[in-house]
This record gives C-alpha cells, structure tokens and sequence, in this order.
C-alpha cells in the first residue's frame, strides 16, 4: 500500500480501489488482534478465566474485519476478472491476491473450526496472534505484489479450459491452509526453543538442532528470526512477571499444538489433493498427457508426497511432537519452495507452466505433441525408398 495509491484513487480501475479498501481492512484487524491480545493477556493467571473466555462470542471484533476484508479482496478480483475478461490467475499480481483472499478465508475458517479461543486464556492469545501473523502476512503480499505488472495478458490455449478456475482455486486454497499449519509448527518449535531457554529440561542436542532449522528457513530474516525474537520478548515478560509457566504446563500445550496443526493439515491436504488431480485432467486434455514430468510438475509432487509421509507417520508410525511436526514443517517450506522459488532455478525455464511470467512466452503443446510427431516420423516412408 502506497501514499500516492492513495493520491490517485480516481485513476485506479476497480480492482486496484477495492484492493486498498481491503488494505485499509486488514490494518484495522491488525490493531483489533494486537488490542485482543493484551485483554486477553490480563485474564492470565485469574481463575474464572476460563469461565470468562466461554460467555465470549467467538465472533472478536477482527473476526468481522477478516470477513470485510475478505469480500473487499473478493470484490478486486471480481473487477480485475471482468477487466482482463477472464478468471484472474493469468499474472502473478493476480494469482497473489487469490493467495491473500485464501489466507484469510482459511485463518476465518480455521478460527471456528479449532475453537482454540475457549481453551484458555493462552489458547484465546494464540488464535489472537495467529490472526495478527495472518493479517500481517497477507498485508506484506498485498504490497508486494503492488509492485508488479498489472497489465492485461491474454489467457494462452492450454488456459482456455473450463479446469482453469477450480484448479487454481483448489491449490491455492490449500496452500493458504497448510501455510497456516506450518505457521502453527513454527509457534510450536519457538516455544519449545524459549522454553529451553527459560525453563530448561531440553538438551543442548536438541536446542542446537531447533536452532539450526530455523536458520535453513527460506528468507530467514523476515520469517524466523522475527519469530525468535518475538517468542524471546513474550517469555522474557513473563518471567519478570512471574507468569512463566510450568514445564508440565509447556508440555501440554505443546501437545495440543501437535493436534491443532494436524487439524489445520486436514483442512488443506484435500484441496491440495484436488488440485493435483485436476490438473492432470487438465493436462489430457491440454498436452494429451495426463503427466509429463514436467519440473513444476514434480516440484508440485513432492510436495504431496511429504504430506502423505506425514500422515503414515503419524497415523501408523505413531509419531508426535517434534518429528511429525518437522516433517509437517518441511511439507509448508516445500510448498513455499514451489509457489515462489521454482521460477528462479535453471531447470523451471523448460517448465510448460510459467503463465505467470511476463517476459517468457507461453509453450504450448509441446508436452502432448512431441511423443506423437516423433510416432508419425518412424511410420513415414522417405521418398528415396519407395
């Protein structure tokens, strides 16, 4: 968001209004969850906090900002669809912002369905600060992608099919979703790390360990060392107020934190599941191939396949705690991996879906009609030999 958008509202088309509408939105939620937090905060340690927490609404006031936001987002995209005269995930400005309306719808689903805001006073802080990282997040990608293209490009033919919305939507939507378990897994380890710190009974093996996977973090000085550092100033308050808790306590909550994050895994690893699937369908019919090992492709399946690790893990190898949630960790960081750092590696530029790139021309065909051109080169006579 930028002072001269503002300046030059009465330029912007629709979508670019109903985009800073929803900007404005999303700091308005930002300050409700901060504000959320600290009354929740003062329920810690009282013992009818409990009781207080269950004649709450669930529906806090960021919870209506997150709903506004999320129609304001939806209005863009339904501007910038009827500007462009076709579903809006051609650009990557376009496709981010079907990103940042799946963040919050996920983060607007997930608030109901894991019901963490009646637990407990610290349950209500963490859905509280879950939603301010979500609100945060999806301001950051609104800015970002303020600054990219905004110009109208015509769908190529392999993106001229009915697949095109569901598809996108399906994929997008679960990225948004185990974007989110994976945040719960980084709370889960940075609570583990500070509670080390403070509180002891974890080994220097294990502290170093948790450590060092934080530092291998994709952008580590926007994502993790920011989480570090706010998990430290929240165990250091409460250790001079004397509110730290106990390990037992710790524990617990580290605990339900491993079911939370699997629930919020359950939610996602369907829609990721679809949209694998219609993407092959949509591949058929496209490139006549239901899958080509294309590197996007393969990318895109190991991803799924370190989710369906996960859960054979869980459910049969019976693991909890910090593997299951390490290897869950690993499943968010695979996507990232996918979504944003494939184009920039060598291999991605022979990929048949860089759509998203302006300055690379759509291929078209070449995954279907290779094998059948070189079929009806064998079967061809040369003249010389007839």
């Amino acid at each position: 968001m930028k002072f001269t958008d503002f300046q030059d509202w009465a330029l912007l088309p629709g979508s670019g209004q109903w985009l800073l509408v929803g900007q404005l939105l999303i700091v308005l939620g930002a300050l409700f969850s901060v504000f959320s937090v600290i009354g929740n905060w003062r329920l810690v340690g009282r013992p009818d906090a409990k009781d207080v927490l269950a004649k709450r609404s669930a529906w806090r006031p960021y919870v209506f900002v997150i709903m506004a936001a999320s129609v304001a987002i939806f209005g863009s995209l339904w501007h910038r669809a009827i500007e462009v005269n076709h579903f809006p995930s051609q650009s990557m400005g376009e496709v981010l912002t079907v990103f940042c309306l799946s963040l919050l719808v996920s983060q607007f689903v997930l608030h109901f369905a894991l019901g963490l805001y009646r637990r407990g006073p610290g349950w209500a802080i963490l859905t509280d600060v879950l939603s301010l990282v979500v609100l945060l997040g999806t301001l950051a990608t609104l800015y970002y992608l303020s600054g990219l293209s905004t110009a109208q490009r015509d769908l190529p033919p392999a993106l001229q099919s009915y697949w095109f919305a569901p598809h996108i939507v399906a994929l997008i939507f679960s990225y948004a979703t185990l974007g989110i378990a994976g945040l719960l897994c980084m709370i889960y380890f940075v609570t583990r790390f500070w509670t080390g710190v403070f509180c002891g009974g974890r080994s220097k093996l294990s502290q170093a360990l948790i450590l060092g996977g934080f530092l291998l973090v994709p952008f580590v000085q926007v994502i993790t060392i920011p989480a570090l550092i706010v998990g430290g100033v929240v165990f250091t308050g409460l250790k001079l107020l004397g509110k730290l808790p106990s390990a037992s306590a710790v524990t617990g909550m580290e605990k339900e934190l491993d079911a939370v994050s699997f629930n919020a895994f359950a939610v996602g690893i369907p829609f990721l599941t679809a949209g694998l699937w219609m993407g092959a369908f949509w591949a058929q019919e496209a490139w006549a191939n239901y899958w080509g090992w294309d590197s996007k492709e393969n990318s895109a399946l190991i991803s799924w396949l370190i989710y369906i690790v996960y859960i054979h893990l869980r459910l049969v190898g019976g693991w909890r705690g910090e593997k299951a949630m390490g290897v869950l960790m690993a499943g968010a960081l695979s996507i990232f991996f996918t979504f944003q750092i494939f184009g920039y590696l060598p291999d991605s530029q022979k990929s048949l879906h860089r759509y998203t790139d302006p300055e690379v021309p759509a291929q078209e065909g070449m995954q279907g009609s290779a094998p059948r051109e070189e079929a009806q080169a064998k079967l061809e006579v040369p003249k010389d030999e007839e």
